[in-house]
Parts: structure tokens; C-alpha cells; sequence
């Protein structure tokens, strides 16, 4: 695992570049979809190490390698950390349509992202039925299991928890910003509240993996309500941007360090987004290897563990080829489901 941990670093940093000079001009660049889909490539193909791991985790070959202690220590440390940009990336971009489309944006999210999200969520879950029908581990589920498995409450071999939470945080926005609409800061703030009463709710029904970076969301919404504001402080002094980097990177080794609490786990996570958004502004990441992966992240995400299954299935364990052989099976499964859903948008939903 660490090799393959390995080759991600190195093609995350082919082709980097250093933004000069910080105080007259950020990387202008850092927010737009192109810069933002490599960060989510970067760590899609760390949650897909991180799955692959889950299933062999436990055998004998991968223990014998002493190789994969290193990813264990890296993994162990990062934890959900590894879907935190997902969650603010999302926040941010929403936030971004609604002050730049205003009410016509905010009327269509049912439609154009909770409905949309469901949909194509329900085809990979059909996609899983019909796996477990062909392993005969469909027995292994209830008729209630299969039904809520559809809204991600369930599972049936599939990742879910990612999408209920993130369908839960768009129905949340919609509210907020019907009742507020252009007063960004009340729904802002409204949004934030409801999230914190989603983690109070699930934490009753669920393990904390399913709630505990949901923050990051809001936190995106935040940031794009402030952007400017940031912006303008760092580029007065160029001391400002490495004092807000040094800052966070402190904040989240201190929080870290104390992850055992509730307060200063979610505090962590927040920083480790900061410090991962200020870099960006330095560091200039963006190559068409990782872009790839940062586009197909619905389909990469929500497919990989069909393989991973049916590798584990016919007994095939050994870590290099268990891993190889699942993740280009993972692209050519996310290519073809993606092809297949762009279709079923363009007959549905709106363009946009």
C-alpha cells in the first residue's frame, strides 16, 4: 500500500506550480473547478487505498508486508480526513451558484441536486443488487435493508454514508436559503445550526464516521461568503498568508493531538481544510492525471468496491494485485457508468 501511496505523491506533484509572488497575487487560480478537481482527484484515490485496505486489512499477506505499516500509520493519522475537501468543495461550489445565480438556483436544488444525486446514487445501487444476486450474497440483506439501502440509510456492499449525508446537507440548504434567500449569512449561520443537529441526531443511529466531518460543508458556504474579505487581508502583507498557513497547520496538529474529544476532532478536521486551501493558494496542483480522477469521483467513489468484492469473492488478496487489478477495473466501470448517467441527465435535468 505504501508504494501505491507512493506513486500518488509523485503524481500529484508532476507538473506543480509555485504561485509568485503570494502578496501581490494569490494563485488566482485555486478555487476554479480545474484546480479544485485535482485536490479531489489527489484524495479520491486516497479514500480508494483507504477501502482497499478495509478488505484486506485483516489477511495474513497484508500484515507480512512490512511495507504497508507505513500507509497504516499515514492512513490511521488522515482517517476521514480523507473526505474533507469533498464536503467543503461542495459547500463552496453551491455557495458560489447561489450568489451568482440567485433564486432560479435556489428553487431548482431539489431537482438539479438532491433529485439528481438520488438518481444516479439508485443506478450504482442497482448495479450492487445485481452483484449480489450474481454472488449469491443478496440472503445476507432484509427486504428493509435492500429498500433503505436506496436512500443511503442502508447497505447493500455499497459506500452510502457520503451520499444520505450530502443529500441531508442540500435538502438543509434549500430550506435555509428559502426562508433567508439572499441574506447569506442568516442561512449560512441557519445551515450550520441544522448540521449540528444532524451530527446530534445520526449519533444516536450511526458511527461517527457518518456525521463527524459533515461540518466541512458549512464551513465551505462560509468561505465563500468571506472569500474576498480573506483574500483582500493576505494579499495587504505577505507575512498575512503565512500567518493564516502557519496558523492552521498549528491548530490542527494541537486538535489532532487531542482527537479524543468530540470538540477538538471537528476542530482538526476544519484545520486540516484550511491548511490544504491555503496551500493551494501557494501551490499551483493541477494536471490532467488527477483532473481525470477529480471528474470521475461520483462513479470512482460509488463503484469501487464492486471489484474489491469480487476479488475478495474468488480469493484474490495479495495487496499488488488486489489493488491493481480492482482500480483498473474501478476506472473502466466509473468511464462507462458516467457515459451512462450523462446520458440519463441530459433527458432529465437541466443543463447546469
Amino acid at each position: 500500500m505504501t508504494l501505491f501511496l507512493l506513486i500518488i505523491i509523485l503524481i500529484s506533484l508532476w507538473r506543480i506550480k509555485i504561485a509568485k509572488p503570494v502578496v501581490s497575487g494569490i494563485n488566482l487560480n485555486y478555487l476554479d473547478i480545474s484546480r479544485t478537481d485535482s485536490i479531489k482527484g489527489i484524495f479520491i484515490l486516497l479514500v480508494f487505498l483507504s477501502h482497499a485496505r478495509n478488505y484486506i486489512s485483516t489477511l495474513p499477506e497484508y500484515s507480512e508486508n512490512a511495507l504497508n505499516g507505513i500507509y497504516n500509520i499515514f492512513q490511521n493519522h488522515l482517517g476521514q480526513g480523507v473526505v474533507v475537501m469533498f464536503l467543503f468543495y461542495s459547500g463552496y461550489g453551491i455557495m458560489e451558484s447561489i450568489k451568482r445565480k440567485g433564486v432560479p438556483y435556489i428553487n431548482a436544488i431539489p431537482k438539479n441536486r438532491f433529485a439528481k444525486t438520488l438518481l444516479n446514487f439508485d443506478f450504482a445501487v442497482l448495479v450492487f443488487l445485481f452483484f449480489s444476486i450474481f454472488l449469491g450474497t443478496l440472503k445476507n440483506y432484509t427486504i428493509p435493508q435492500v429498500l433503505l439501502s436506496f436512500i443511503g440509510w442502508e447497505s447493500i456492499g455499497n459506500s452510502n454514508w457520503y451520499i444520505f449525508a450530502i443529500l441531508v446537507l442540500y435538502l438543509l440548504t434549500y430550506v435555509s436559503f428559502k426562508i433567508f434567500k439572499n441574506k447569506y449569512s442568516y442561512a449560512a449561520a441557519f445551515i450550520t445550526v441544522l448540521t449540528v443537529a444532524y451530527i446530534i441526531v445520526l449519533s444516536f443511529f450511526k458511527d461517527a464516521w457518518w456525521f463527524d466531518t459533515v461540518l466541512l460543508y458549512p464551513f465551505g458556504i462560509w468561505y465563500s461568503i468571506g472569500k474576498e474579505k480573506i483574500e483582500s487581508f493576505i494579499r495587504k502583507k505577505s507575512i498575512n498568508y503565512y500567518f493564516l498557513l502557519i496558523m492552521s497547520f498549528v491548530i490542527f496538529v494541537v486538535t489532532h493531538l487531542l482527537r479524543g474529544n468530540v470538540v477538538c476532532y471537528e476542530i482538526s478536521q476544519i484545520a486540516l481544510c484550511a491548511v490544504i486551501v491555503f496551500a493551494t493558494m501557494k501551490f499551483d496542483i493541477n494536471n490532467k492525471i488527477i483532473n481525470f480522477f477529480g471528474r470521475h469521483l461520483f462513479e470512482i467513489y460509488i463503484l469501487m468496491r464492486i471489484p474489491m468484492n469480487l476479488l475478495i469473492h474468488f480469493g484474490i488478496t495479495d495487496t499488488y494485485p488486489f489493488v491493481s487489478i480492482s482500480f483498473a477495473a474501478t476506472i473502466i466501470l466509473a468511464v462507462l457508468f458516467k457515459k451512462f448517467l450523462g446520458f440519463i441527465d441530459s433527458k432529465i435535468f437541466a443543463k447546469g
